[in-house]
């Protein structure tokens, strides 16, 4: 069996296209351009940012208004890592992602950071890969309260936390 040319350039190209969004996506809050960050999902996405149901988005105009609340001015560095992609066919992709965000909030007593992957899966559109449904799950949180992003399952094979 040897490799098929064809499928294996394009699934590389993808795996490019699809790693642009999420560094796209990260830049774009950083620059606090939350309408170009809420581009990179589909117009019906599902964004689950936390376990309360104002942090559950049902739109990418949803996100754009979220980020616009939730950052507002705040100073942030979001670093995107540990990409991998798995196709399911030629237009729908699962990818899990690590963020760490650091947050400077003014008159904040400190500089919150997020830990957390991004559990998303995309969908190939005219306009390219969009985040079709994205899940935020919580690494760790400073100078934040616990409590307000579902956290990671440290379970082998991903089984949820009880309760979460």
């Amino acid at each position: 069996m040897g490799i098929d040319i064809d499928t294996a350039v394009r699934e590389l190209t993808d795996r490019a296209a699809i790693t642009d969004v999420l560094h796209i996506y990260a830049r774009s809050v950083d620059e606090r351009d939350f309408t170009a960050a809420g581009a990179v999902f589909t117009t019906d996405c599902l964004a689950e940012y936390g376990i309360n149901d104002t942090e559950i988005l049902r739109s990418s105009a949803a996100v754009v208004e979220w980020l616009t609340r939730q950052v507002g001015q705040s100073e942030t560095s979001h670093h995107i890592s540990n990409v991998q992609i798995q196709f399911s066919d030629t237009d729908h992709a699962d990818a899990t992602s690590y963020v760490y965000a650091w947050h400077n909030i003014p008159g904040a007593p400190v500089e919150p950071v997020v830990m957390a992957r991004y559990v998303d899966t995309f969908a190939r559109t005219s306009g390219g890969w969009r985040i079709a449904h994205r899940r935020m799950l919580a690494h760790g949180l400073v100078g934040f309260p616990e409590g307000i992003i579902r956290p990671l399952s440290r379970r082998p094979g991903g089984e949820p936390e009880p309760g979460a």
